[in-house]
């Protein structure tokens, strides 16, 4: 047993010295997956956005040039005249509204960053997963190459048996089409491994897999990593819902600066000309320098004000219901990924046990075929029952990986 058990095992890591390994498919991933692409410039415009928001804090500046001909003239105008204006302005007052302005598009950007942080997360997941398929399909390929080889030998060793008179032709025949049936096996697991190599090519940006050889995961692949449910609190989509819900209540807090007064202040500089040029007009000063401080107060705006303040209420209440939601989403994620390991490590013991008795099985049948003790039913059978064996074995050991994988994503490790 322990030597069929090395046997199996190590036609799971014989590697190629030039494959590429899960590592450098990772790699390639994080550098050319077009969903993290999008996810970080939408970080990036989140980042541009809290930039924008802090110029409501810095002065404004304007100049202005005007020129106006007339062809006909009334009392006190001339028939041209221009003027030059530099104005610097300055909110002094604007109900608070800029200021939540700010703070709410600063808890936005680092959420955003978060979600981006996730996405990295659950792409690399997704990698993971497609790299074994992968692995699983050419396993697969590899096991119905395997059992069409077994059926081709049964069928020549069935041939001459039939024409030696020992089996009858409709032996023969059953034989026949289970190895053509077998063959059909195959041509569909290459097309599954062609599929399967697109889909990885996929989730890399299109990166090109066609020459590449890919590296078997090591036989050693269990963890002995505990695990704590009290780190789910430490995952970035939780840690984004807190922060939009931050930002919602600076939101909040800014639509009730529409019952407050605004004051701006402004200063300006003119100069004046009788024609095109700035030269001086007649009657009017050289320049003139304005100090200007305006305040106004809304005092009633059809309801509408207290509409939004309604509503940005309303926001609040759903991102906190929201961010409950996220934590049982989470909790619930964990509980399946732990339960998918348990059950995929005792499903991997499971189906060793059972190969090694396929393969016992096989060599058992074939031997008493030999004997005239056994029928070719039998051994289609035992050929049938060693092809799914292998099937298990290694969608088992493949998913015990993806099992171990998928609790450490769920737990951001």
């Amino acid at each position: 047993m322990k030597k069929i058990k090395y046997l199996v095992l190590s036609s799971l890591v014989a590697t190629n010295l030039f494959a590429i390994s899960l590592d450098e498919v990772l790699n390639i991933s994080l550098e050319k997956n077009l969903d993290i692409a999008i996810s970080n410039y939408e970080y990036k415009e989140s980042k541009e956005d809290y930039d924008k928001t802090k110029s409501a804090f810095l002065p404004k500046a304007d100049l202005s040039y005007s020129y106006n001909n007339r062809d006909k003239l009334i009392p006190s105008q001339i028939k041209e005249d221009s003027t030059a204006s530099a104005t610097i302005s300055y909110n002094l007052f604007n109900g608070f509204k800029d200021y939540s302005e700010l703070y709410s598009s600063k808890y936005l950007k680092n959420a955003s960053m978060y979600y981006f942080n996730a996405k990295k997360q659950d792409i690399l997941l997704d990698t993971k997963k497609a790299y074994v398929d992968y692995l699983n399909k050419r396993k697969n390929l590899q096991t119905q190459e395997d059992a069409y080889k077994l059926f081709e030998k049964q069928y020549f060793d069935a041939k001459s048996q039939y024409n030696q008179g020992i089996i009858s032709k409709n032996d023969l025949l059953k034989v026949e089409v289970n190895m053509l049936n077998a063959k059909q096996s195959v041509i569909q697991a290459n097309g599954d491994l062609n599929i399967s190599l697109y889909s990885l090519s996929n989730i890399l940006g299109g990166y090109d897999l066609t020459n590449e050889k890919f590296e078997e995961l090591s036989a050693n692949n269990d963890n002995n990593n505990s695990y704590d449910i009290s780190q789910l609190e430490n995952r970035s989509e939780i840690k984004a819902s807190e922060l939009t819900l931050k930002s919602i209540k600076e939101q909040s807090f800014g639509s009730k600066g529409a019952f407050m007064p605004k004051v701006d202040a402004s200063l300006s500089y003119n100069k004046y000309g009788d024609d095109a040029g700035i030269g001086g007009r007649t009657s009017y000063p050289d320049s003139q320098e304005i100090v200007n401080v305006t305040a106004s107060w809304n005092l009633y705006n059809g309801n509408s004000d207290y509409s939004e303040v309604i509503k940005k209420n309303i926001q609040v209440k759903k991102a906190v219901a929201n961010l409950e939601k996220v934590r049982l989403s989470i909790k619930l994620q964990y509980q399946n990924a732990l339960s998918y390991l348990n059950v995929s490590k005792a499903n991997f013991e499971t189906s060793k046990l059972a190969l090694e008795q396929a393969k016992e099985n096989y060599e058992i049948v074939k031997n008493r075929l030999y004997e005239g003790l056994s029928d070719n039913t039998d051994l289609i059978d035992a050929n049938y029952l060693l092809s799914s064996a292998k099937q298990n074995y290694y969608k088992a050991y493949y998913d015990k990986f993806i099992s171990m994988e998928t609790l450490n994503r769920v737990l951001e490790k």
